[in-house]
């Protein structure tokens, strides 16, 4: 009985290889070690198999020392045994993104984010989203970016200016101008001159002023085609086709009966045409003689 009394007690203040290895690893962490931490860590998975408490290490580590990719191996494959851990992988996969977009790896933050969008937008802080969404949107990828900047907007009591300009631009992008008037609008009604996107913007709302009426126009809503072009003409750009701009609002004031109206809008586009070249000055011409002279 002695005898096995004094074996248990010496049992009993023995640790097993794996959890010293696991100590180890802990402090060597503490100190900043990540590679001596790793070798580790992967020795006590060696001694007793993938625990979610050695993957969740393992990530922690790599995460540490800045590789995205083996970081998000393991947090991946712990998650999809236990979905409990994703608030704990989180703040470490933000914490990767932060790092990421402060050295302009902008790959990286995307790899580092791109599993908590998955799992939902509230996993990620909006000073992510919105980096993300920037991100997405250079990538060429507007689905995305739109998605992330309505979800911004969703949250927000008072819009930031950006985001309503971004959200503008994915919609834009896709091929939706009248989705983007109101957001590009609203963007260019609030922002003052030294705003940096604020010529683009200003750009881009002429461009889909433009565009949306001309799409009003050939579907039979002249009054809505109308409106748009006067906006357009109001804020002056794209000067590329503002004389297109003129010569349609005299079409439709024309067809309207307003023949006042639509004088002054045909002078305007002889006016911005002073060499008088082109098919759309010929057209303003003849439409001039046929209001002064008949149709005859």
């Amino acid at each position: 009985m002695w005898l096995l009394l004094v074996f248990s007690v010496a049992t009993a203040g023995c640790e097993d290889p794996a959890s010293r290895s696991v100590t180890r690893g802990d402090r060597l962490l503490a100190v900043g070690d990540t590679e001596e931490a790793i070798a580790e860590y992967k020795l006590a998975q060696r001694l007793r198999g993938e625990t979610n408490e050695l993957l969740l290490r393992l990530g922690h580590a790599y995460s540490l020392g800045g590789n995205v990719n083996e970081a998000l191996g393991y947090f991946e494959k712990v998650v999809e045994r236990d979905t409990g851990v994703r608030h704990q992988v989180a703040s470490d996969l933000v914490a990767l993104a932060v790092e990421a977009r402060g050295r302009g790896a902008t790959e990286n933050m995307v790899g580092s984010l791109e599993p908590l969008m998955a799992w939902g937008f509230g996993y990620v802080p909006p000073d992510l989203q919105r980096s993300l969404a920037r991100g997405y949107a250079n990538d060429g990828d507007y689905v995305q970016a739109l998605s992330l900047y309505l979800a911004l907007l969703q949250d927000e009591t008072k819009p930031a200016a950006e985001d309503l300009y971004r959200t503008g631009r994915a919609y834009k992008e896709l091929g939706g101008c009248d989705r983007a008037l109101p957001y590009l609008e609203r963007y260019v009604d609030q922002v003052r001159r030294g705003d940096e996107n604020r010529d683009a913007a200003r750009w881009h709302y002429g461009d889909c002023l433009f565009l949306s009426a001309d799409e009003d126009r050939t579907s039979g809503r002249p009054d809505e085609a109308l409106g748009k072009l006067d906006k357009m003409v109001e804020l002056g750009v794209p000067r590329s086709y503002m004389d297109e701009a003129h010569f349609f609002r005299g079409e439709m004031m024309l067809s309207s009966g307003n023949t006042e109206e639509a004088l002054l809008a045909y002078a305007l586009v002889l006016e911005l045409n002073p060499t008088r070249t082109g098919s759309l000055v010929r057209r303003a011409e003849e439409r001039i003689r046929q209001i002064r002279f008949g149709f005859d």
